[in-house]
């Protein structure tokens, strides 16, 4: 297949399984999520986000070209410091999200898995990280799939950032996780960019060694999985700490 084409079917299956089309991203951004909703938000999706590094770095360690080796070591450079954006350290942002509606970082760091997380995570560090296993496969199912999701805004225009901020009253260290990634509707012009240029080197790495028709069929059948293993895990959290008997979380009507 074309390269250029490849790149597009892709693109195409990452955005038909967005997180917006998970009743999880659905349901927070209604702003019906409850506290123990965003409490189990937190702490189940910060395995997820706690190994991204390790993700680049298993991609990174056997990219042949110079350049987009330095690409991968800049993205984990600004996700380890936050020092290109003026943030903190990415997940640490998302730990200080987890304070912001009452859940401690020994708690979330310390948190037993669930099933469908602990097969994501299986996934992800398989498909980058293990030699037997081409890294285009990685790239495609795990870091065009982060890099390459659209902004995370429903149709009324709001986004993770201002419901976090606007609707559940979480205070600015609370939210500032949301600034840095696709879930703002108000990133600065910086952030935008390099979320962008981020997503572009990705492409440029399966147009570049995803070359062969085994090798796109894999890297299809990868991104395939984790789309699937994705979605479970979204499902699994709402599934089992939401109640929509429940009030939805206020933090400033109730500060």
């Amino acid at each position: 297949m074309d390269s250029d084409r490849f790149v597009r079917l892709l693109d195409d299956m990452i955005y038909e399984r967005r997180k917006m089309t998970s009743p999880l991203y659905q349901t927070i951004l209604a702003g019906r999520a409850t506290q123990r909703l965003l409490q189990n938000f937190c702490i189940h999706r910060f395995p997820i986000k706690n190994l991204w590094t390790r993700n680049l770095m298993g991609v990174g360690s056997r990219l042949p070209d110079y350049d987009l080796r330095v690409e991968l070591v800049t993205n984990l450079y600004e996700e380890e410091t936050g020092a290109l954006t003026g943030g903190g350290r990415h997940v640490q942002t998302f730990l200080d999200f987890g304070e912001s509606v009452g859940v401690p970082q020994d708690v979330v760091v310390n948190a037993p898995l669930l099933p469908q997380t602990r097969r994501l995570l299986d996934h992800n560090l398989n498909a980058c990280g293990n030699t037997n296993v081409h890294f285009t496969e990685g790239v495609a199912s795990v870091l065009l799939l982060m890099e390459g999701q659209p902004p995370i805004v429903d149709r009324a225009g709001k986004s993770m950032l201002s419901v976090m901020r606007d609707v559940y009253g979480l205070p600015p260290k609370g939210y500032e996780f949301f600034v840095h990634h696709a879930s703002s509707d108000t990133s600065s012009e910086a952030v935008s960019a390099l979320e962008d240029e981020h997503a572009d080197v990705m492409r440029e790495i399966l147009r570049r060694y995803c070359d062969s028709e085994d090798l796109q069929d894999k890297a299809m059948a990868s991104l395939r999985r984790a789309l699937e293993l994705r979605h479970q895990h979204f499902d699994a959290i709402l599934g089992n700490f939401y109640d929509e008997s429940e009030p939805p979380l206020r933090l400033r009507l109730a500060a």
